[in-house]
């Protein structure tokens, strides 16, 4: 019949498509640790922390309802530990520091060659800065994420992104750890 519009009466939920887990990770996996490395600044833990967000993804695995939408929910997985992760590290460093346990342990090796002074001391700069500016901080302007992105890592809104990286860069300016043309 000429006019007649054909309904497609395929639910909604059969239209998505699957998740194939184990592409997904493959395809992921390189972008996931080198966020982890940005966010963490230590090879060791960022391993870590990507082996227990892709743990935690596979357990989740069946929530996911759109394979579109796989690296964002891994990233927001792997912001979260981090967070996480960030939160602990000052709270210990705050005891160690009460209990006059002595310095923290001295970088590897492979971290310590000639030529990045200025780098670390731009990571001890944004390590001080509180999890949630840090976070935001390296998903912009390390990884290169939109604001929109970043928000749905945080979980948090566009506005509030916006606040976190402010606060950053104004603390990352007055520790002279961004010279020249800041972002």
């Amino acid at each position: 019949m000429k006019g007649t519009a054909i309904m497609d009466e395929t639910p909604l939920g059969a239209r998505v498509t699957p998740l194939d887990f184990d592409a997904l990770v493959e395809r992921e996996q390189a972008a996931l640790l080198r966020l982890a490395r940005r966010l963490v600044w230590d090879g060791e833990e960022a391993r870590d922390l990507v082996q227990a967000t892709l743990a935690d993804a596979y357990e989740k695995r069946h929530t996911l309802r759109d394979a579109g939408a796989g690296p964002a929910w891994l990233r927001r997985i792997l912001v979260s530990r981090a967070m996480g992760l960030l939160r602990r590290r000052r709270v210990w460093s705050v005891v160690r520091e009460v209990l006059d346990l002595g310095p923290a342990p001295q970088p590897s090796p492979e971290e310590s060659f000639a030529g990045v002074e200025r780098w670390r001391a731009f990571g001890r700069a944004l390590r001080t800065l509180p999890a949630q500016q840090a976070t935001a901080f390296s998903l912009r302007y390390l990884e290169g994420l939109d604001l929109d992105a970043i928000a749905d890592a945080m979980n948090v809104a566009r506005g509030t992104v916006r606040i976190h990286l402010y606060r950053a860069l104004q603390k990352l300016k007055a520790a002279d750890a961004l010279q020249g043309d800041t972002p």
